[in-house]
């Protein structure tokens, strides 16, 4: 087997290079209308989309992405999450949440997760729902605190990073503090965002050489995936 390739946690991109494997998250129109998938996908509601969508879409969003999982074609579930910078919808963006949380409990799916402002809010679904399939925070800017306390009510919680490695020197610094076997990295929506410059940056900042990173990304992956294998 040559050189491990790149995983890519979450990204919005079909992204067509053979070094890389990624979690593609399909667009709202993908939701609806894609009948091919790639190996690796989620959907979810996205919180941004409460701003503008129906109650008569946010059915057949539902319908559909319950459809494909029952299907088998995702991944995980999501993203989905709250974002207390739109607190007009926060009370449907909770009641979205919390169906995609019963969704990927019930068919051990993981759980993207977008959250902004609201961290105590996910620790409080957490203390409630008790989950126990895997969490995954993507483009993370909480503080080691709040690590510390989502791992401590659930486990299986993990944390990605993205454009943050090069432009936030706090999580530079958390990135030398929170436990490796639950980090992984991304490039979300950022069309000209490199995950190889993104892993380089972190090795560089954990002190840890880059192969020891890669690997230790995918053994974070299969803990979520127990019987997955590369053959690249």
């Amino acid at each position: 087997m040559g050189a491990l390739p790149y995983l890519d946690i979450h990204t919005h991109r079909l992204i067509e290079d053979s070094n890389i494997i990624s979690v593609r998250s399909l667009s709202r129109n993908e939701v609806l209308s894609a009948s091919q998938f790639d190996s690796f996908v989620s959907a979810g509601i996205h919180p941004w989309w409460t701003e503008e969508i129906t109650t008569d879409e946010v059915l057949e969003l539902k319908e559909r992405i319950q459809k494909l999982v029952e299907e088998r074609k995702l991944w995980a579930v999501g993203e989905t999450g709250l974002d207390r910078l739109y607190p007009e919808t926060l009370e449907l963006q909770k009641d979205l949440f919390k169906w995609h949380l019963e969704l990927s409990e019930v068919h051990q799916l993981p759980l993207i997760i977008h959250s902004v402002r609201a961290g105590s809010d996910l620790l409080e679904i957490i203390k409630g729902q008790r989950p126990k399939s895997p969490w995954i925070f993507h483009d993370f800017r909480g503080n080691e605190e709040l690590v510390r306390k989502l791992l401590d009510l659930h486990p299986h919680c993990y944390f990605s990073f993205g454009i943050s490695v090069d432009n936030s020197q706090a999580i530079r610094d958390l990135l030398r503090t929170i436990p490796i076997g639950h980090i992984f990295f991304e490039t979300d929506n950022q069309k000209h965002l490199d995950i190889h410059e993104i892993f380089l940056r972190a090795s560089e900042k954990m002190g840890v050489e880059l192969d020891f990173l890669k690997s230790q990304v995918w053994i974070n992956f299969k803990k979520i995936m127990p019987g997955f294998s590369l053959t690249h």
